[in-house]
């Protein structure tokens, strides 16, 4: 009965563990949520640990969020012209680590996901809507 429920922890352990830690990570509590709704100057990163953006707007309504941010020096976006950039995500898909925002999206996936349009005063825009 012992080898049984080892082999049963064991497994148990390696299917917590194989789990990607940006999954495991992402939740924001009641109070993380009414602490940044509304709240500009949070760095976000991706969940490979890329500098996307600054927020200059961040509207959390039920379990859609939505970040405005500024791309700065160093961030994936800058590149595009200094471009604004719009993110519309579940909440679900963000945490909150320290004074940090991260998004549960690699950077490839936040570039292959954004979408520009018209002149360079268009922001980009990314819908991490799926799930």
């Amino acid at each position: 009965m012992t080898r049984v429920s080892t082999t049963v922890k064991a497994i148990a352990t390696a299917l917590v563990l194989s789990l990607p830690a940006t999954l495991a990570q992402a939740n924001l509590s009641p109070a993380e949520v009414s602490a940044i709704n509304g709240k500009s100057g949070i760095r976000v990163y991706s969940s490979d640990g890329e500098f996307v953006g600054q927020t200059f707007g961040l509207r959390i309504s039920g379990d859609r969020t939505r970040l405005f941010l500024l791309s700065r020096s160093g961030s994936t976006f800058n590149l595009r012209g200094g471009r604004d950039v719009v993110i519309t995500t579940f909440t679900d898909n963000l945490s909150l680590q320290g004074n940090r925002l991260v998004i549960n999206a690699t950077e490839r996936r936040l570039k292959v996901k954004s979408h520009t349009s018209g002149g360079s005063d268009n922001p980009v825009t990314i819908h991490l809507l799926h799930r």
